[in-house]
């Protein structure tokens, strides 16, 4: 299969890319392309699912009316019956992110590459916490001096384990890393690989991490059938915010355009902003290099539908500044937008305020962000919504500085991400408690002790801490016996399910009578509550992984705040406001200074070269990351003043030493005199001191009445609210060994779930009418999930009793049993749930049918045993839910597959069970 050239096209901010994606669509479509053929690939799961919805109501709107968005597109005559079929197709077709469309590939391609169909992707922090344990237990064997990486583990010492962590964080910035031959780079090289090696051995062939799936991804498409199969599968993909994409990424897209694979990518280099992320700008040009080369650009999207005239107006002034300087990007990247549609009617009106002062840029911040809150004061006199403005800036500590001032004025504003969220006492609360319940003795004691749950004062802690580690805990029953017995609960606590481990730390009414949710204040309950929601949607494998997910994320400086609920101005760093648009924008403290900070250990884009500070080539390796630093930095300028819709506020502080940073750019633009455009204002103000937050009066609200069920209690039943008939079967008495005889014994033994995985076999293969002797059906029992944790040989023999249970079932069809075709009505597995008592029970009718105008309700039993009365209760449930769906109640039967036999029960013995068994509990 020979290569392909990508098309590529640059859409700037606000040009309409997702449309322009949209109608290409709808192109292909009409031009016979199946969409099931077609593979959409952007950044998000929320950008893949906004394109799915558009690309529904496109081809919706096209089939009924010829044409999309008033003649955007126009569908070709007779192609009415394409539109038809993509719509059917839409739920099926492949939209998703670049993680996802590997996902896909590696999975149509699991068992070429060594990998399980059904395998599981981790969280990159999972990931890391996986690699960190992995690396942490070859150390501790390392301190063998016989072992062989003894001497890289004793050179390393402390700096091991932060050096492997930030070569793991950067793994997708190159296919393979190089290390330069310093000895510190020769020992980390070693211990680094070994690490890795172990964490992809631990990972076998069951779970993959990000960077996992790009490099399996990569290996894939060396191998020429899955190549094939790929490219076969989705010979065209489409591929959006390009400019995104990370060096592994960029390298796999290269590679699949060259083996046949029509790409199409659109990006934007002015926003690539993701540099911390491991994305690199260099992929993209590349592309479009390439694509130049071969006639291959795409006219770039020009037409904004959301900026104004000023906004539009200031946007192309810095475009062509800051290309004709090279900062950011080039002239070919930044080409002149127009406006279109109804903002183009608007005038707007970008404000640039300048706080000037012989003081120091801390003072003049102070100022800056005062006389802001007064300029959204302003605007919001004059109709614009607080809802509708947006706050941004570089950093978190420039948007407390603006929180500060907005609240001193009385302006509703929201954080939306604050830093440090996991390093609120309230979560350090819960993480040191959790980690004594699952080592007492451990680090977490000191401050567990300290924190509501113990409350001993700092003297009473240093006297625990004072006593020899392995007394510690005995020294607490003698002297707080209390704390004691709380360590103890936290202990069983720990053994529980991780939310369930963190809803009864957080409930249990441990302390004092009160639970801990009742000594927190609003906010900080807000915080442990948002906890719950982020445990119970991403539920770890166990409270290590839990523990270890928050030290982790307790580290990282862009783990953010809680989303705070409400409405009133966003408070948003650059990064954060990536894809959104305000009416009003503000961008803040435009004067501060780029950071230039830099790791302890580069890794070069693409090459993989790896400098660690102080050996050689760092100093040169510094220098190139400076530089993609400060690039980086022009094109956050882009895009926050691009967030704007009708109004840009760009607000910067000048010192002694002149404008400085993004204020500097913006100064340069000429925007005052003469060469002023329209609507553009620019005002220089002398640093005055910020006036004194006004003292707030305590304000004392009338209490509230109690609402009348305040103090009711409501008692846990016996059963959950939310249980099934089944649950009754299991928790009766086991049937004694004598019943059994010594055949069927050694078919139950030592092999748990093997009756469950019949079960399920069974009632599948029934409820689909398959024949014992379907080649084709049997194929697909062999391939499903709950065959996996058995051995082939188990496979093999679980699936001959399959076949021997559906042979039994066959052969009472049209004697025991009416034939299919004697049944009118015929229902297989049918989900039912029938409230009855204190709980809701939930099933599967295995069938219902009707023969000869009476209704018969059968439940198969694939049972060793023919025990009948331990389903009274399960069948009994499903006839009265039956009867009160249908009007009649069916005849039910116990169908015991493996005795030929089948039972009906008396209708007054099953209401007798049921009710008895409902009293019973």
């Amino acid at each position: 299969m020979t290569g392909s050239t990508p098309t590529v096209r640059v859409a700037s901010a606000g040009t309409g890319k997702t449309t322009s994606l949209v109608v290409r669509y709808l192109e292909l479509i009409d031009a016979g392309t199946p969409l099931r053929r077609v593979a959409g690939v952007t950044f998000t799961r929320a950008a893949a699912d906004e394109l799915r919805q558009r690309v529904g109501e496109a081809t919706l709107q096209v089939e009924r009316d010829g044409e999309y968005l008033g003649g955007l597109f126009r569908a070709s005559r007779g192609s009415e019956d394409r539109f038809r079929l993509a719509r059917n197709e839409l739920e099926g077709a492949l939209l998703t992110t670049i993680h996802g469309f590997m996902i896909a590939g590696l999975r149509l391609n699991a068992p070429r590459m060594g990998l399980d169909p059904g395998f599981g992707i981790l969280a990159e922090w999972e990931a890391q916490a996986l690699f960190e344990v992995e690396l942490r237990s070859l150390l501790v064997l390392a301190q063998d001096p016989s072992h062989y990486l003894h001497e890289a583990a004793r050179f390393l010492g402390n700096e091991a384990v932060p050096k492997a962590l930030r070569l793991f964080q950067k793994r997708s910035l190159a296919e393979r890393l190089t290390f330069a031959s310093g000895p510190e780079e020769r020992a980390l090289a070693q211990l680094y690989q070994a690490a890795l090696n172990a964490f992809d051995a631990r990972l076998g062939a069951t779970s993959l991490a990000p960077s996992e799936v790009e490099r399996r991804a990569l290996q894939m498409l060396g191998v020429s059938q899955a190549r094939q199969r790929l490219a076969g599968r989705w010979p065209r993909v489409l591929v959006d915010e390009y400019q995104d994409v990370n060096p592994l990424q960029g390298s796999f897209f290269e590679r699949l355009a060259d083996s046949g694979v029509e790409l199409e990518l659109v990006g934007d280099p002015k926003q690539s902003i993701y540099g911390f992320r491991n994305a690199d700008v260099a992929v993209f040009r590349r592309a479009l290099e390439r694509a130049r080369a071969a006639g291959a650009v795409l006219p770039a999207l020009d037409l904004s539908r959301r900026h104004s005239r000023a906004v539009l107006t200031l946007l192309n002034r810095l475009t062509k500044h800051l290309a004709l300087g090279s900062k950011g990007f080039v002239a070919e990247e930044a080409p002149a937008v127009a406006g279109a549609g109804a903002q183009a009617e608007v005038a707007g009106a970008v404000e640039v305020h300048v706080v000037s002062g012989e003081r120091a840029l801390g003072d003049l911040r102070l100022r800056e962000a005062e006389l802001l809150a007064e300029r959204l004061s302003a605007h919001h006199a004059a109709g614009m919504p607080y809802g509708d403005m947006a706050v941004l800036a570089r950093s978190y500590t420039g948007l407390a500085l603006v929180q500060r001032a907005l609240s001193a004025q009385k302006i509703p504003n929201l954080l939306a991400q604050g830093r440090g969220y996991y390093e609120r006492t309230e979560i350090r609360d819960v993480h040191h408690a959790l980690s004594v319940g699952v080592d007492p003795g451990g680090s977490g004691l000191a401050p567990f002790l300290r924190s509501p749950f113990a409350s001993l004062e700092l003297q009473e802690v240093a006297e625990v801490w004072a006593q020899p580690q392995d007394e510690r805990l005995a020294y607490l029953q003698r002297r707080f016996p209390a704390v004691a017995q709380r360590v103890a609960w936290l202990a069983d606590t720990a053994a529980l399910r991780p939310l369930d481990a963190v809803k009864q730390l957080l409930r249990a009414p441990v302390i004092g009578g009160k639970s801990y949710l009742e000594l927190l204040g609003g906010r900080a309950r807000e915080n442990v509550d948002a906890l719950l929601f982020d445990v119970a949607a991403r539920p770890p494998a166990d409270l290590t992984l839990l523990l270890d997910r928050l030290e982790m994320l307790a580290r990282q400086a862009d783990a953010g705040d809680v989303p705070q609920s409400g409405a009133g101005v966003r408070l948003l760093t650059v990064h954060a406001s990536k894809g959104l648009e305000f009416g009003l924008t503000a961008v803040f403290d435009t004067g501060a200074w780029p950071s230039t900070r830099l790791d302890p250990v580069l890794v070069e884009p693409a090459t993989g070269g790896v400098h660690l500070m102080g050996g050689a080539g760092y100093a040169q390796a510094a220098d190139s990351a400076r530089q993609r630093l400060r690039q980086e930095s022009y094109r956050l300028l882009y895009v926050a003043a691009s967030r704007a819709r009708d109004t840009l506020i760009l607000t910067g502080s000048e010192g002694a030493y002149g404008p400085r940073g993004w204020l500097a750019e913006l100064l340069s633009l000429r925007l005052a005199g003469a060469t002023a455009p329209t609507g553009v204002t620019v005002r220089r103000h002398d640093y005055a001191a910020p006036r004194p937050a006004p003292k707030s009066e305590p304000r004392h609200a009338a209490p509230l009445t109690p609402a009348p069920y305040i103090h009711a209690r409501f008692e846990a039943g016996s059963l959950p609210p939310v249980t099934s008939p089944t649950r009754l079967v299991a928790d009766d008495e086991p049937l004694p060994a004598a019943v059994l005889t010594s055949s069927e014994r050694e078919i139950e033994r030592g092999r748990v779930g093997w009756g469950s995985a019949r079960g399920t076999l069974v009632h599948y293969a029934i409820g689909q009418n398959w024949a014992p002797d379907d080649e084709k059906a049997l194929s697909t029992l062999a391939s499903q999930e709950v065959l996996f944790p058995f051995s082939e040989q188990q496979r093999r023999e679980l699936l001959g009793e399959v076949v021997a249970l559906l042979g039994d079932y066959r052969a009472l069809l049209g004697t025991t049993l009416p034939a299919l075709a004697e049944r009118r009505v015929d229902r297989a597995e049918l989900p039912l749930a029938v409230r009855l008592g204190e709980a809701v029970w939930e099933g599967v009718v295995d069938r219902l049918y009707q023969v000869g105008g009476e209704w018969y309700l059968d439940d198969y039993k694939t049972d060793v045993t023919l025990a009948p009365e331990r389903y009274y209760v399960q069948l009994g449930l499903y006839l009265n839910a039956m009867e009160d769906a249908i009007g009649v109640r069916p005849r039910g039967r116990l169908v015991f597959l493996r005795h030929a036999q089948v039972i009906e029960p008396a209708t007054n013995e099953l209401q007798r069970a049921v009710r008895e068994a409902l009293e019973r509990r």
